[in-house]
C-alpha cells in the first residue's frame, strides 16, 4: 500500500494536479465561447432561475475530461460503468438540444443503472451477501430504483448557479478525505472529478458564464454515487447516505409535498425549496453558501459515522440538520 503523501511526491501528483486544473480551465473556458456564439444556450423560461441566455453545454465538455484524464493518469475504466456512463451522457445530450420525452429517457437511464448495478455493483454484493439469492434479489431492486432516483434528483437539484459545483466538491473531498484513513491508495478518477469540478465552479459560480445541463449533471450523478457504493462496500454504508443527504432531501421532501397536493408530479417545476429560497429573496450564491454548510456538516456527521462505524444517530441528526436548512429555504423574507 502506498503512503498518501508519498504518492504525491514519487508520482509528481501535485504536477499533474495542476496539469488537470489548467487543461479543464483552458477547454471550458474555449467551450463557453463556443457554445455562445453557436447559439447552443439555455433561455429564460417562466421556471428559469436566470434572466439572459447561458451556455448549455457544460457537461459535454466535463464529462470527457473527466473520462480521458482519469484515463490518462492510469485510472482503469470497468467496461460497463463506462458504457452506462456514455449512455447517459448521450442521452443527456439530446435531451439538452430536443427536450427528449421522459418515458424513453427513463428507459435508457433504466438501463445504464442497469448495467452499473449488474456488472459493477452485482459482483461484489454477490461476495458480502454470498448465498442468500432473496437478499440478493432485494437488494438489487432497490439498488435499481434508488440510483435511477438519485441521478435524477441531482438534475432536478442543478437549477442554480454553483448547487451542483459545490455538491460534487463536498463528496470528492470528504471521500478523499475518509479513503486516505482507511489506508487506501489515492483514487485518480476522484481526483480528477474534484479538480474538473472545481474549475467549472468557478464558470458556474454567481453570476455563471454556463450551464452543466443535463449531459452534465446526469452523468456526474452515477459517477457521485459510484464513489458512495464504493464506500459502502468498505462496510461503510452510512457514510455513503449522509453525504448526499440535502439533495436527497430536498428532492424527496419536494415530490412527496407534491403529490400530497394533487400535483402533476411528473411535470417540470420549480418547487424545490433552494428555488423558494431563490423567490423568498436570497441570491444565487447565498444559496450555495448555504449548500457548502450544509454539507460542511454533512461531512462532520459522516466522519462520526465512520468513527463509530454505522451509528444510526449521525443519520437522524443529518436529518435534522438538513431539514433546519429546508425549513430556513422556505420562509418568506419578503413578507
Amino acid at each position: 500500500m502506498q503512503d498518501f503523501y508519498n504518492f504525491f511526491i514519487v508520482n509528481k501528483v501535485i504536477f499533474q494536479s495542476l496539469l488537470i486544473v489548467v487543461v479543464a480551465y483552458i477547454a471550458i473556458n474555449l467551450s463557453k465561447k463556443i457554445f455562445y456564439k453557436i447559439g447552443f444556450v439555455d433561455k429564460p423560461n417562466k421556471r428559469s432561475n436566470h434572466k439572459k441566455p447561458i451556455a448549455l453545454g457544460g457537461g459535454i465538455i466535463t464529462i470527457p475530461l473527466i473520462i480521458i484524464i482519469s484515463s490518462m493518469l492510469g485510472f482503469k475504466w470497468e467496461f460497463y460503468f463506462l458504457i452506462s456512463i456514455c449512455i447517459l451522457f448521450v442521452v443527456s445530450i439530446l435531451d439538452d438540444i430536443m427536450n427528449i420525452n421522459p418515458i424513453p429517457r427513463l428507459f435508457f437511464h433504466f438501463l445504464s443503472v442497469a448495467l452499473f448495478v449488474f456488472y459493477y455493483i452485482f459482483p461484489q454484493l454477490n461476495i458480502i451477501i454470498k448465498e442468500n439469492l432473496t437478499l440478493l434479489l432485494i437488494s438489487t431492486f432497490f439498488l435499481l430504483m434508488g440510483i435511477t432516483w438519485f441521478i435524477n434528483a441531482f438534475n432536478f437539484m442543478d437549477g442554480i448557479d454553483g448547487i451542483t459545483s459545490i455538491e460534487v466538491i463536498s463528496i470528492c473531498i470528504s471521500l478523499l478525505i475518509l479513503n486516505y484513513l482507511l489506508g487506501k491508495e489515492l483514487n485518480v478518477l476522484l481526483m480528477t472529478t474534484l479538480l474538473v469540478m472545481v474549475v467549472f465552479c468557478y464558470f458556474n459560480w454567481m453570476p455563471a458564464r454556463i450551464f452543466l445541463g443535463d449531459a452534465g449533471s446526469i452523468p456526474l450523478g452515477l459517477l457521485s454515487i459510484s464513489f458512495l457504493v464504493d464506500m459502502a462496500i468498505e462496510g461503510y454504508w452510512m457514510v455513503a447516505l449522509i453525504l448526499p443527504l440535502y439533495y436527497l432531501l430536498d428532492t424527496s421532501v419536494t415530490l412527496f409535498v407534491r403529490i400530497i397536493k394533487k400535483k402533476k408530479f411528473w411535470k417540470p417545476h420549480s418547487e424545490h425549496f433552494y428555488q423558494q429560497a431563490l423567490r423568498n429573496g436570497l441570491t444565487h450564491s447565498n444559496i450555495s453558501k448555504k449548500v457548502l454548510i450544509i454539507n460542511f456538516g454533512l461531512t462532520s456527521l459522516s466522519f462520526f459515522s465512520f468513527i463509530y462505524k454505522n451509528n444510526l444517530i449521525f443519520f437522524i441528526l443529518g436529518i435534522i440538520w438538513c431539514s433546519i436548512f429546508l425549513y430556513i429555504f422556505s420562509e418568506n423574507k419578503k413578507s
